[in-house]
């Protein structure tokens, strides 16, 4: 497990959707959703595209990979997995210490 901060004067900023159940709900809610807030990736999970698409189309479902993982541990930034692949939108997930995309965003620009 890596903990990485990418530049602590201008962190990685990510607009969270709270118990989404795809990621057409990520994008569609995601620009009205809450203040981009910053976070710190815990670690990167890399998917193939067919790993992606089904963990993407189904974010309510529990996976190991996930369990325990997430929230505020520092008390102070939330803590995500970020996850990617090929030709695919990165996504940051926090569990909150459940083993599903309980709160699932998207990066924003500075």
């Amino acid at each position: 497990m890596t903990t990485e901060i990418r530049n602590p004067a201008n962190p990685l900023r990510v607009r969270f959707t709270r118990k989404p159940v795809d990621l057409q709900e990520v994008l569609a809610a995601t620009p009205y959703d809450e203040r981009p807030e910053p976070v710190v990736i815990s670690e990167t999970r890399e998917l193939t595209t067919a790993e992606y698409d089904a963990f993407s189309g189904s974010l309510l479902q529990d996976r190991d990979w996930l369990a325990g993982k997430g929230g505020y541990p520092d008390h102070a930034t939330r803590h995500v997995v970020e996850v990617k692949a090929e030709n695919r939108k990165t996504l940051y997930v926090d569990p909150s210490g459940s083993a599903y995309g309980r709160y699932v965003g998207i990066a924003v620009e500075a």
